[in-house]
């Protein structure tokens, strides 16, 4: 009997800025599968060279956007079956982060590097979810009280 072994398939979600980058800086560390999750900006093109990517609404704190970007989120989250998810925000990232967390994947939130002594909308929102939440200041651990502090992401 051959057996099969268990691979791990990462889905990393965020916004297409700074928190893309600090994403990747994290995602290239690791051997695994995986596949990005953000919403479209003409400097993706790079980033598609270099790891498979979807493109989501952009919800912008819009009720019926956000509703939206979980339609397209389930759709991919459905396809991709993946294992873990990495997050590092905001807003794009907060309905594939709870809806892979209800359909069994892990969490993994990394607070912005920007949150250094208040804590994001998309951290608060997504701090119940997670398996795992890292903030990057030893002063945001006041916020998140599960919290476990990483270090800074440059």
């Amino acid at each position: 009997m051959k057996i099969q072994k268990n691979r791990v398939k990462l889905c990393i979600t965020c916004s297409a800025g700074g928190h893309l980058k600090q994403a990747m800086t994290v995602a290239r560390t690791l051997n695994c599968k995986k596949y990005l999750v953000t919403y479209q900006a003409p400097h993706l093109n790079k980033i598609m060279e270099e790891i498979k990517t979807y493109t989501v609404t952009h919800p912008k704190r819009n009720p019926f956007l956000v509703l939206l970007n979980a339609f397209e989120s389930i759709k991919i989250l459905s396809k991709e079956k993946p294992n873990y998810i990495l997050a590092t925000g905001a807003d794009v990232a907060v309905p594939t982060c709870i809806l892979g967390k209800l359909m069994g994947a892990k969490l993994i939130y990394i607070e912005s590097g920007g949150q250094v002594y208040s804590p994001s909308l998309s951290g608060r929102i997504v701090y119940p979810f997670a398996d795992l939440f890292i903030v990057q200041w030893k002063p945001a651990l006041k916020n998140f009280s599960k919290a476990k502090y990483g270090g800074p992401l440059f």
